[in-house]
């Protein structure tokens, strides 16, 4: 059930398609297609007084100039939120969407219109659709995020030396401190300092 007014503006290629979808749409209670457009470049005199607050957008149209166009949407309604349409299952693809196109939703390729309508109705609650494949995938792509930050933002003072590295290269092939001294030709204690401070630099517990 839809709880507020939905203003729409469909972006699609396909004129048939954004004209058939819109008269979809317009029988549905609360949902109003303002405009329907193949470009971004025809849809400023669209509409005078109520904006939209929900873009229907062909997923090619962002993903061909991802970064530009969803710029371009937030510039011209700042509040509003992207479900974009037809969007290939891939893994690549769906991220490209949430990560570079700022979507809030999307709908796969072959999905009917009682898709898009929960999708539509879902995003303009302020809610997010996602499977839980794609929901595997995008936590997994945060935690890579977090990870490329934090190494990023780690002290350059503190980034190991060749030596270090050296002696991790050692560690990995099951040397021990005696074995890695041998091979390196120092003292085992000096071997044993390194150890110590990789482990310190790279806030593990120990070796393993």
């Amino acid at each position: 059930m839809v709880h507020q007014d939905i203003r729409i503006v469909i972006l699609h290629s396909n004129r048939l398609f954004r004209e058939t979808l819109a008269l979809g749409l317009a029988q549905q209670q609360g949902i109003f297609v303002i405009c329907t457009a193949a470009g971004l470049d025809q849809i400023h005199t669209c509409w005078t007084v109520s904006g939209p607050n929900l873009f229907l957008v062909e997923a090619n149209v962002l993903i061909r100039r991802v970064m530009e166009e969803a710029s371009r949407i937030r510039t011209i309604a700042p509040d509003s939120k992207i479900v974009m349409l037809e969007v290939p299952d891939t893994d690549a693809d769906v991220l490209a969407c949430i990560e570079q196109g700022g979507a809030s939703g999307y709908v796969l390729r072959g999905a009917s219109l009682d898709d898009l309508l929960h999708s539509i109705q879902a995003v303009a609650s302020g809610e997010t659709l996602c499977p839980p494949r794609i929901a595997t995938l995008a936590f997994s792509r945060l935690s890579a995020l977090a990870r490329q930050s934090s190494l990023a933002g780690v002290d350059h003072a503190k980034q190991l030396t060749r030596r270090e590295r050296e002696i991790i290269e050692s560690i990995e092939q099951g040397l021990s401190n005696k074995e890695i001294a041998s091979q390196l030709h120092i003292e085992v204690s000096t071997v044993k300092n390194h150890v110590h401070n990789i482990l310190d630099k790279l806030k593990l517990q120990n070796r393993r």
